[in-house]
């Protein structure tokens, strides 16, 4: 199956903006999601987990100021992150420029739901609010 960026899927989310290369229902797949994701200065993605799920992250354009549970690392073009099953993260644009990168997120068949949002939870709550 290929797949041209101007047929792909697109959504929006707390301003982030998604095309979908790869998920149940559009492609013959129960696995894998892929995704390119835009990030405006100042969005991101607050702390999250994929339950029984893992994903690696890789920047095309920007920087990404990445967690990784408590750690924080800044990320530029070419550089990834490998996020294991369940392992709480968040990925942040701090720049004045878009932040690129492609997520890819996998078995998305396996239990539990996709993401499950923990910013409200503590250590997360608290690093938020430092922010």
């Amino acid at each position: 199956m290929f797949i041209h960026e101007k047929d792909a899927p697109r959504d929006s989310a707390e301003g982030r903006d998604h095309i979908w290369h790869s998920n149940p229902g559009f492609t013959p797949t129960e696995d894998l999601l892929f995704v390119h994701v835009t990030v405006p200065p100042g969005g991101g993605h607050p702390f999250h987990n994929h339950p029984n799920k893992e994903e690696m992250i890789y920047i095309l354009e920007g920087e990404a100021e990445q967690w990784l549970e408590q750690e924080k690392q800044t990320l530029g073009p070419g550089s990834s992150i490998f996020i294991p099953k369940s392992v709480v993260h968040a990925t942040f644009n701090r720049s004045s420029k878009e932040l690129k990168f492609i997520a890819v997120i996998t078995p998305c068949s396996s239990a539990g739901p996709v993401q499950n949002m923990v910013d409200h939870l503590e250590p997360w709550k608290s690093i938020l609010a430092e922010m």
